[in-house]
């Protein structure tokens, strides 16, 4: 998990309760300290290499096992890494490989459009793009890996809303900000189950400045072999190549094309009919 310096160990007086942050970067050096050590290390030891108090260490090492990121060793009370931090090295693995594998197809959008094309997931309840190739003309969109959507005022994001149910439920319990970028924003819930209900129907998403008024977009879903949603893939322009509906409704169906045609080693079942 790389050499990460003692000294880069928040001082005990900043691991206080309430200081969140102080609190997470802690949690992650117990994390490193756990996996540099490569054995069952006991809490005065992690305690000694962090420069933390007893007291404050157990308090992290309980959080994280009740998260299933730590074990504690029955035998001799010491902790190792556990399983919840296994599946989510799984996860990464698992996006890894799906950015690997509609690379190719990707490359070959971005060549055609010549447009910004970017691959988006979801991560608890955030929106993150994981896959971008910018577009090759002066004036384009610009992503950034990592960089949060909003989920109802981009094309992709409006995917995850209209295939996830886990989605849905939070926008009917009011459980989605929905801020307003532009006049063409969706903010109403029930405006956004109408569009939502569109995109299920039709299997893609538009987004006429719906988040920048000088930008729009289209993108489609991307399932995994147990036809669960596991991503969205985009294409996103400047308004002025894609002034209306029209223009975007062509560039989704040439974004199916491609993905359609495109031979996933994983497996992915993409629009599987």
């Amino acid at each position: 998990m790389g050499n990460k310096k003692h000294q880069d160990a928040q001082p005990e007086h900043d691991a206080k309760p309430g200081r969140t942050v102080n609190a997470v970067v802690n949690a992650m050096e117990v994390l490193r300290v756990l996996g540099r050590a490569g054995k069952p290390v006991g809490v005065h030891a992690i305690s000694s290499q962090m420069g933390l108090a007893v007291s404050t260490v157990h308090r992290l090492l309980t959080s994280l096992v009740d998260q299933e990121f730590v074990v504690q060793v029955p035998e001799t009370s010491e902790y190792t890494l556990g399983r919840g931090l296994l599946e989510l090295l799984g996860d990464m693995v698992r996006q890894f490989d799906m950015r690997r594998s509609l690379r190719p197809a990707m490359e070959r959008l971005n060549e055609s459009t010549r447009e910004t094309v970017h691959l988006a997931v979801a991560v608890h309840s955030q929106i993150i793009d994981v896959e971008v190739l910018d577009s090759p003309q002066s004036i384009g969109v610009r992503h950034d890996i990592g960089s949060l959507l909003p989920i109802h005022a981009t094309s992709v994001g409006k995917i995850f809303l209209a295939f996830s149910p886990q989605f849905q439920s939070m926008l009917s319990a009011g459980e989605l900000v929905l801020s307003r970028f532009t006049p063409n924003t969706i903010t109403e819930p029930n405006e956004l189950f109408e569009e939502i209900e569109k995109i299920a129907r039709q299997g893609y998403s538009l987004n006429l400045a719906g988040r920048n008024e000088q930008t729009a977009g289209a993108a489609v879903p991307i399932f995994g072999f147990n036809g669960e949603l596991v991503a969205a893939l985009g294409v996103s322009g400047p308004i002025t190549r894609y002034p209306t509906i029209e223009h975007l409704e062509n560039l989704a169906q040439e974004i199916i094309a491609e993905v359609r045609t495109y031979s996933i080693p994983q497996r992915l079942n993409l629009f599987a009919q």
